[in-house]
């Protein structure tokens, strides 16, 4: 390596440098939606807020949002039901799948015994109360019981049912000195502390009125409130409906500040301990509850968290994130992420989502639609396609034509009334995937018609094809200007490939399974990315295959086959996640592979040959293991995770890189001695070999960029920390022809 140390022209970056994502390498961050509110509850200093997709804090006093992620240990991220005592400052997370957290003074304890039981049939966590040092859980199959100072499981209480079948228990109370259970078969209830009677034979539970249902158990006041058929009831003795016998859509009944505050579709109702009712007009709200200084705190959905006072003033608050968890492609710009939310069933039938797209900037989610005059009324936003020169991006949908964004601002859209796109069967304007030549041609495949390849050329005019293939979809363009595009599994046919002949037509062939076909291993065909190298990527429900010679794919024979890599990890041999469905491929600044499947992330070398990394929920924060898509952000290498259950992202060590040093930067700078991380290097040329020497020349460390990004660990070739001093770090490009000096202050 070259290094001319002319301090005119090498440049010393200052230590500590501002305006930079100095987020460290291996962090996690989740982006879940928090507008749609399902429980809340209160204590003297914040709100413990269950959102549709998580749970997070908010201060009465500061107004300060604190989400509670698998990020910080808590074991899941869909959470059914939350529940919360005084007496022990803990919080209890029930989960949909069953596990259970508590956060008992800051600590997180997790409960598994429900989500490890084995249980036929359906399990799911209906309920939770606490009573005491005891939590209730209501389930599927019965309930169980937990005890906060033990932190253990007390028992379970299961086959409660007529001749001790199977019971599901929607709800469970304590009244007076009996447990009511609300079930399919009426009101249940039995002694809750009489050590003589056994509660686990269904013949000590008996059954109170003749309801053949109950919902929402709460005790208020020595009076037990429920809800039978979309009636309120109150018991203390006798049974009387609240409102009249009027049906309601009931959502939640919940004890706050002396009143019982039930929460209805069309408004909120507080009765206090003299019996008297007070109406409080709050529209579509799913939860409410009252602070200590009156006022009324509700949610629903989209609604956010609403805050009434007792004025009539009103506030929202809602947590930064994306408006849904749907998404359906996910693509880098900049320091930017695009997300679209719309999508289609297996079939290729539309969803009809209309949440838009979202866009991610410098920490913050911006949701377009509402006030977007081009996208607003769009269904099923799906591709997006993002032309670096000109600092454009095209989003697609299944149904609603294209839209051309220029400096991140839509400025047209394309349909049949405007284009060469033509209506598919349900008056459906589906412009799919798409990609630009090196001539300019923006190629749209147009799912469903009879000319189902388009293309807009420079000048503005559109065109169409008759590609053999009624049925396109995702599309690249490789370096050749040949179009790969998926044909969608009802089909089974694989992918087409077109190039344009350059007298009107283009000429195409589809790549199927079966040797000099195009040997792919599935023709379900699910994804296709294109490499740094010119390699076609190819993710079918049956693994990965490549394509390495695109330039020879109309020429036929083996050399134009697809194929798999073959891994041998020690112990099996087969091909590169041969048994996995692939939903979607991204190139990383390093030309690595991060491939999403039903069964988490993978990251892959270049080449293929080795698995790096494979994500799933048991060692990461995933929100679950169906991953949907992937985005890179280019200059961050910040890495997103779409799956089922929401957004997950953590910060990659390769980042997109030129053949120059870029606003290079040293993160931490300086290095305390209490850190124990890794020291990040960003802004470096491609592949950029990295030394690190003492202020005496003495190179204490080298390595190699995984594309602009250097990480090292902070030891010497011995594995031990340095020195304390100031640190220089040596950089240069392939060719050493651009060189860079930068300064580290390291502590030991």
């Amino acid at each position: 390596m070259k290094y001319i140390l002319n301090f005119c022209l090498i440049i010393f970056l200052a230590i500590g440098a501002k305006a930079q994502d100095n987020t460290p390498i291996g962090t996690w961050r989740m982006h879940l939606p928090y507008n749609s509110v399902r429980q809340i509850i209160e204590t003297e200093k914040q709100l413990y807020v269950l959102a549709e997709q998580g749970v997070y804090t908010f201060d009465l006093k500061s107004g300060e949002v604190t989400l509670l992620t698998k990020v910080d240990g808590f074991s899941e991220t869909e959470v059914a039901y939350i529940a919360y005592s005084k007496e022990y400052n803990t919080l209890v997370l029930a989960y949909e799948n069953t596990n259970i957290d508590i956060l008992k003074d800051g600590t997180i304890i997790n409960l598994p015994d429900i989500y490890n039981f084995s249980i036929v049939g359906q399990k799911n966590i209906n309920d939770v109360k606490i009573y005491d040092n005891l939590i209730y859980v209501a389930t599927s199959f019965g309930f169980v019981v937990f005890d906060i100072e033990k932190e253990d499981v007390v028992d379970d209480f299961q086959n409660l049912g007529s001749n001790g079948t199977k019971l599901s228990i929607n709800s469970i109370a304590k009244h007076n000195d009996s447990l009511f259970l609300g079930t399919i078969e009426g009101l249940k209830f039995a002694p809750a502390d009489d050590e003589l009677v056994n509660l686990k034979n269904f013949t000590s539970w008996k059954t109170k009125g003749a309801f053949d249902s109950a919902f929402l158990l709460q005790e208020f006041n020595d009076i037990l409130y429920f809800v039978n058929d979309s009636i309120l009831y109150g018991y203390n003795g006798n049974f009387s409906p609240i409102e009249a016998g009027v049906k309601k859509d009931y959502k939640s009944l919940k004890v706050s500040q002396s009143k019982l505050v039930v929460c209805r579709w069309l408004g909120v109702m507080t009765i206090d301990e003299n019996n008297l009712k007070e109406e409080i007009t709050e529209n579509f709200k799913y939860f409410a509850t009252l602070d200590f200084q009156g006022n009324l705190w509700s949610g629903g959905f989209y609604s956010g968290l609403v805050k009434r006072t007792p004025s009539g003033a009103y506030s929202w608050t809602t947590p930064q994130g994306p408006f849904g968890i749907n998404c359906y492609d996910m693509v880098g710009q900049g320091n930017k992420m695009w997300v679209t939310s719309g999508g289609h069933t297996s079939a290729y039938s539309p969803f009809y989502i209309g949440y838009g797209y979202y866009l991610y900037e410098d920490g913050k989610w911006t949701n377009k639609k509402d006030n977007d005059p081009f996208v607003g009324n769009m269904l099923d936003l799906t591709n997006i396609y993002i032309d670096k020169s000109l600092d454009e991006v095209w989003i697609g949908s299944f149904g609603s034509g294209l839209v051309q964004f220029v400096d991140g601002n839509p400025v047209a859209k394309y349909d049949h009334t405007n284009s060469a796109i033509s209506t598919a069967p349900g008056d459906a304007d589906v412009a799919f995937g798409m990609g630009k030549d090196s001539k300019g041609n923006l190629w749209v495949s147009n799912y469903e018609t009879e000319r189902a390849l388009v293309v807009k050329r420079p000048n503005g005019n559109w065109e169409d094809f008759n590609v053999t293939t009624k049925k396109l979809g995702e599309m690249i363009v490789d370096e050749f200007d040949n179009i790969w595009a998926i044909v969608p599994r009802s089909s089974g046919e694989g992918i087409m490939v077109a190039r344009e002949n350059g007298n009107g037509t283009v000429k195409h062939r589809i790549l199927s399974s079966g040797i000099n076909k195009g040997d792919l291993p599935n023709n379900n065909v699910l994804a296709i990315a294109l490499d740094k190298d010119g390699e076609i990527w190819v993710g079918t429900e049956e693994g990965v295959a490549i394509f390495y010679n695109p330039s020879l794919v109309f020429e036929g024979g083996p050399n134009a086959d697809a194929q798999q890599i073959i891994i041998d990890d020690g112990e099996d041999i087969g091909f590169l996640l041969g048994t996995e469905v692939i939903n979607d491929i991204k190139i990383d600044g390093a030309n690595r592979k991060w491939i999403a499947t039903n069964n988490g992330a993978w990251l892959v070398k270049e080449d293929g040959s080795a698995v790096e990394q494979h994500l799933t929920t048991k060692n990461s924060p995933l929100p679950c293991n169906k991953v949907i898509c992937i985005g890179i952000v280019p200059k961050t290498g910040e890495v997103f995770f779409g799956t089922e259950c929401g957004i997950a992202s953590f910060r990659g060590d390769a980042t997109e890189a030129s053949n120059l040093h870029e606003n290079t930067i040293v993160f931490p700078n300086p290095v305390h001695s209490n850190y124990d991380g890794v020291i990040t290097i960003t802004g470096l040329p491609e592949d950029a070999t990295v030394k690190i020497a003492d202020v005496a020349g003495r190179v204490v460390y080298e390595l190699v960029a995984t594309g602009g990004t250097a990480v090292w660990d902070g030891r010497n070739f011995n594995g031990e920390r340095p020195q304390t001093g100031v640190y220089l770090i040596f950089s240069a490009n392939k060719d050493d022809e651009d060189a860079l000096v930068s300064k580290l202050l390291l502590v030991r």
